[in-house]
């Protein structure tokens, strides 16, 4: 499904607004993304290096965890980044009802409007897994469903050198979306290189527009 949906956005069937995974390579903007926080022993140390840089990101966080970490969430949009939906506890959308996948959205969405009087426009499935269905309910709900352009795979937990690495040899380009997460401390210490060298090379690290 998500082969077809990329060939749509190439074909520029779908607009961005409905499905985006890169932002327009006209300006030299790199857009970090973290799924899957707040978690406090990694999020406040991921926002203090942010600052440090002057870097905005947009934070895909958990409806459950943005409600047990009401002050983290918070602080997450008063530093000028976005906050987006990334369900209420991350079922597999592919293994749920549609009234179950519409229940985790709208959730996490009052979540997100309960801590911060703002609206949430943005949505990433877990694990990236979309369906005609999913979309065709965003899209009703004025809801922009958010892939990613670059994977870090910091999932797989290697180490941070690793991502370096990985990056430096696939190197970034301009528009970019860029898949973190923020739950373990790797993105930290990998980001710490690779942010400043991203800006050396003249991007501009920005949050996607809510």
């Amino acid at each position: 499904m998500l082969n077809k949906i990329k060939y749509l956005i190439r074909s520029k069937v779908l607009p961005d607004s409905w499905f985006l995974i890169k932002r327009s390579p006209r300006e030299a903007a790199l857009y970090l993304t973290f799924d899957d926080g707040p978690y406090p022993e990694y999020t406040t140390a991921l926002l203090a290096l942010l600052a440090k840089h002057q870097a905005k990101a947009t934070f895909f966080v958990l409806g459950a965890r943005a409600e047990k970490f009401p002050e983290l969430t918070r602080q997450i949009a008063e530093q000028g980044h976005s906050l987006a939906n990334h369900s209420y506890n991350h079922p597999r959308f592919d293994h749920i009802s549609a009234a179950e996948r519409k229940l985790q959205i709208e959730q996490t969405n009052n979540a997100i409007q309960n801590l911060t009087q703002q609206p949430c426009r943005l949505f990433r499935s877990p694990q990236g897994r979309w369906s005609s269905s999913l979309l065709v309910y965003l899209i009703r709900r004025g809801i922009t469903a958010v892939h990613w352009s670059r994977d870090s795979l910091d999932y797989k937990k290697e180490p941070s050198a690793t991502l370096i690495k990985r990056f430096d040899e696939q190197p970034v380009s301009a528009g970019d979306i860029i898949l973190f997460h923020d739950d373990n401390n790797l993105c930290i210490d990998a980001l710490a290189e690779l942010i400043p060298k991203w800006q050396a090379q003249g991007f501009e690290l920005k949050a996607l527009e809510s």
